[in-house]
């Protein structure tokens, strides 16, 4: 349509010079009623012949001009039209250890957390921990000589393990990231699993037996920017925890029956680490 109107504007522009050169050809319509074409202007006397004639002012009524029409293409919405946007993760790996209330003694402690980072402020996701303990019951025998000298001699009378392996989601919140100690605070909730086993070296007795019940830990720490997107991480925690599991036994008098054995994980522990943004 566009190269439509620019052949009628030509024609418009040269039908009067080739009409003032050729008399005889006259009448015929080249634009309708909606153009209005002026009088050619007077040419002053060229100074030589073949000189160009002056070309005709062309009118456009608002007739013509409402001929020519935009025709908008189909709306985008703004997803669409821009990018979309990619929601950072944030990780923290961190050892230290845990110092449960009650029979157990301080133990190792390990983890990570990672999530997305909702705002500059808020992470959530998941959490796992690891905490570890060993003991052995030993009977010191006193010394014997070795070659390259004399060496303890202790004999082994029992070993124990205990593995807490605690799985939660949390929510954590952090201070703007332009201090120069970036104070977080965190909780988290969900599910934790003791692992007891135990071997009697002299009475040739085991013990193995798997808990489970709901957790939860608080946490508040700082952090010590690095560079880029990694800081150093402090903090110190409190768990909550009390797991069971149920044991077939049989009691005097009674029968078979079902009893429950319930403990308590219930400390405090301190973990260091890093964290960083990818």
């Amino acid at each position: 349509m566009r190269m439509n109107l620019w052949l009628i504007v030509l024609a418009a522009v040269a039908f009067p010079a080739v009409a003032a050169a050729n008399p005889g050809v006259s009448g015929i319509p080249l634009l309708s009623p909606s153009f209005e074409v002026s009088a050619p202007a007077e040419v002053p006397d060229a100074p030589e012949a073949g000189a160009a004639l002056a070309r005709p002012a062309l009118a456009l009524t608002p007739q013509f001009v409402s001929l020519v029409r935009y025709r908008p293409g189909p709306y985008r919405p703004r997803a669409y039209r821009s990018p979309m946007s990619v929601i950072p993760l944030t990780a923290q790996i961190y050892v230290g250890f845990f110092d449960p209330i009650g029979d157990f003694s301080t133990g190792f402690d390990g983890g990570f957390r990672v999530g997305p980072q909702v705002n500059p402020y808020i992470q959530v996701g998941l959490a796992m921990d690891w905490w570890h303990r060993s003991d052995d019951n030993v009977l010191d025998l006193g010394t014997v000589k070795t070659p390259g000298g004399t060496a303890n001699e202790q004999l082994v009378l029992s070993q124990s393990t205990a593995n807490l392996v605690p799985i939660l989601v949390f929510v954590q919140v952090s201070a703007d990231d332009n201090m120069s100690i970036i104070p977080y605070g965190g909780f988290g909730v969900g599910y934790e699993w003791l692992f007891l086993t135990a071997n009697d070296y002299l009475t040739h007795e085991s013990f193995d037996q798997a808990f489970g019940g709901f957790g939860w830990q608080i946490w508040a720490g700082a952090g010590l920017p690095l560079g880029g997107p990694a800081r150093l991480i402090a903090e110190v925690f409190f768990n909550g925890c009390e797991v069971g599991s149920d044991v077939d036994v049989n009691i005097e008098g009674y029968g078979p029956a079902t009893v429950r054995d319930v403990i308590k994980m219930n400390g405090v522990g301190m973990r260091l680490g890093v964290s960083w943004m990818f």
